[in-house]
């Protein structure tokens, strides 16, 4: 089979991208826009894939690592959009997408293998990888495990994330970007009758407790409750969890600064001169622009609101600039009070991880509304 191979730009002031082939294992994973671990001298960054089937080099090329997200961390769009920067101000690439980016979700960043709970038994290698991170908590850094084992082991990593024994996480260097992530005890399986209990639970009442408080809780809850609030030692946890009766798997907690801050509910009716102002936008071809005039209290926010409901009534998203950080906590509430939770808030102000977590979620499309002072422009905003 013919070698394939990618263009990688890295967040280093280089004129070039760099080229790296890429492994048939990966092939399918690595797409334009895809984040990328590459080896790069004697370490290891976090790149982004910005173009592939590139030609071959004439020098040996090295090749990607591994693929840590399961879908690309950038659209079409927005590489687009780095590549225009890149070309109108003469700037390196892997700089410019270093801006579209939350810092930390690439450079020079570790990538932690976790093993998943329920994993079936492994043999070889990957049975004996396995069982160095069971032993060591059920997690460890991929180099860590490299050094332990005298190899690499980015062939067998990938081989386990595939079949769904491991996940992967990036955890960049100094910051606190990565996804956060806490571990959460799931009933699994049918329910058992309560004369079935009595027999699956003879002798082992905390076990039934345990069972019973999961099912009073909606099925799941993070093991640090049942242990910190009700009581439940780590050994009940796993008995339930031997028994085929509940799971165990990491849950991603969002970090949203904004959550449970006051909102503002906007106006149900629209006088004659917003609905004129925003029937005139309505209007706008698209890449075109208008500029709203009135005096403060002249009612210009709630054409905003308007015009952004109605774009995401058509299933589109919208991106909401405010001048300055200062004027974003009154422009979220005023915009949570009209949509909720389908807002995220992108500015500098806030922590790696909260912009980190609000990228994300703009980029799975589970919020529609990105709200921030000028780096929210590059907000990854499904149907903008």
């Amino acid at each position: 089979m013919t070698d394939r191979f990618a263009l990688v730009a890295l967040p280093l002031p280089l004129a070039t991208p760099y080229t790296y082939r890429i492994p048939e294992t990966l092939g399918d994973r690595v797409n334009p826009g895809a984040r990328v671990v590459v080896p790069v001298r004697r370490r290891e960054l976090v790149g982004v894939v910005v173009g592939v089937d590139a030609e071959e080099p004439a020098a040996p090329s090295r090749e990607v690592l591994a693929v840590p997200d399961p879908e690309p961390a950038l659209s079409a769009e927005l590489l687009a959009t780095a590549a225009w920067i890149a070309g109108y101000y003469g700037a390196p690439l892997g700089l410019t997408l270093k801006a579209i980016l939350p810092r930390g979700m690439w450079g020079e960043s570790q990538v932690i293998v976790s093993l998943r709970n329920g994993s079936r038994a492994l043999g070889g290698l990957a049975g004996e990888v396995a069982a160095w991170l069971a032993d060591r908590g059920g997690e460890a850094a991929v180099q860590t495990a490299s050094r332990a084992f005298k190899r690499p082991l980015w062939d067998v990593v990938e081989r386990l994330s595939r079949v769904q024994a491991v996940s992967l996480r990036v955890q960049p260097p100094d910051t606190d970007a990565a996804r956060l992530t806490e571990r959460t005890l799931y009933l699994a399986g049918d329910r058992p009758t309560l004369i079935e209990r009595d027999t699956l639970f003879k002798r082992r009442p905390r076990q039934r407790q345990l069972y019973e408080a999961l099912e009073s809780l909606g099925g799941g809850a993070p093991i640090r409750h049942l242990s910190e609030q009700l009581g439940f030692k780590e050994g009940v946890v796993r008995a339930l969890v031997r028994q085929g009766l509940a799971r165990v798997e990491d849950t991603e907690m969002i970090r949203d600064p904004f959550a449970g801050s006051p909102v503002v509910l906007p106006p149900t009716e629209l006088t004659s001169d917003q609905a004129a102002a925003l029937s005139t936008i309505g209007e706008l071809p698209a890449g075109k622009g208008a500029l709203l005039f009135g005096v403060t209290g002249s009612g210009k926010t709630l054409v905003y609101l308007e015009a952004v409901r109605r774009a995401l009534a058509d299933g589109r998203g919208a991106i909401v600039l405010v001048p300055e950080i200062g004027l974003t906590p009154q422009a979220v509430s005023r915009f949570r009070g009209a949509f909720g939770n389908d807002i995220a808030v992108l500015h500098s102000g806030l922590s790696d991880g909260e912009r980190a977590d609000a990228w994300r979620l703009l980029r799975r499309g589970e919020r529609r509304v990105a709200v921030g002072a000028r780096s929210a422009i590059f907000a990854p905003v499904a149907r903008l």
